[in-house]
């Protein structure tokens, strides 16, 4: 799961050293210290799917659990549902060994494989730092810098690795409402119109199932 990330080719954009950070399932401590947003958003998509999938369960079991016995909400979740939500992990931190910088960061993925079957993109950025954009051609909400050309070949890649290990789909939450166009050119659709937080999804083609 780390290979998602293409370094090799991130490294190549750039003549300053590029200082990579990575971790997997065996420090998800440190990953959940790093990024609780990440799992956040983890936990969320995956109860949010299962209580979709389920019209019988209660949506506000994993509040109530919160409410009763206390802990985070991915650990609520998992006693909800009975099942580890995280099975697998993968943090990428890319940044540029440039004291001239402001902001050093080029690059940053958090993937998960996720309770049931799938493979969740978590929280993910590509920029240039050395490439502002002016306010006025910036084509989406946050976007501060120009990008690595790298959306494509990390969501092929996690949809390979997806595929390789007969996950069921690719999942993300769309940051602001612009990126969905984005993210429906590469195949992904929104789970739910009715739903606020904008997650996307992607049924990965099982090997030798109809194309």
């Amino acid at each position: 799961m780390i290979s998602i990330l293409p370094i090799d080719r991130i490294q190549r954009r750039f003549e300053k050293p590029v200082l990579v950070e990575q971790m997997g399932m065996d420090r998800f401590a440190d990953v959940a210290q790093r990024d609780p947003n990440g799992l956040l958003n983890a936990a969320f998509t995956v109860w949010h799917r299962h209580v979709r999938k389920n019209p019988g369960v209660n949506p506000g079991a994993v509040r109530e659990h919160i409410r009763e016995h206390g802990g985070d909400y991915l650990a609520a979740a998992q006693a909800v549902i009975g099942q580890p939500i995280i099975r697998d992990i993968s943090y990428s931190r890319c940044t540029i060994d440039d004291p001239a910088l402001d902001e050093k960061l080029v690059a940053y993925l958090l993937v998960a494989r996720v309770y049931p079957n799938d493979v969740h993109i978590a929280d993910m950025n590509f920029v240039n730092p050395y490439m502002p954009i002016p306010p006025e051609h910036r084509r989406y909400r946050f976007q501060r810098y120009k990008g690595l050309h790298m959306l494509s070949l990390v969501l092929a890649r996690a949809e390979s690795y997806a595929a390789k290990h007969e996950c069921d789909y690719l999942t993300l939450s769309a940051a602001t409402e612009d990126l969905v166009p984005l993210f429906e050119k590469f195949g992904f659709v929104v789970e739910d119109d009715q739903a606020t937080s904008l997650a996307m999804e992607k049924r990965i083609a099982r090997s030798g199932a109809n194309q």
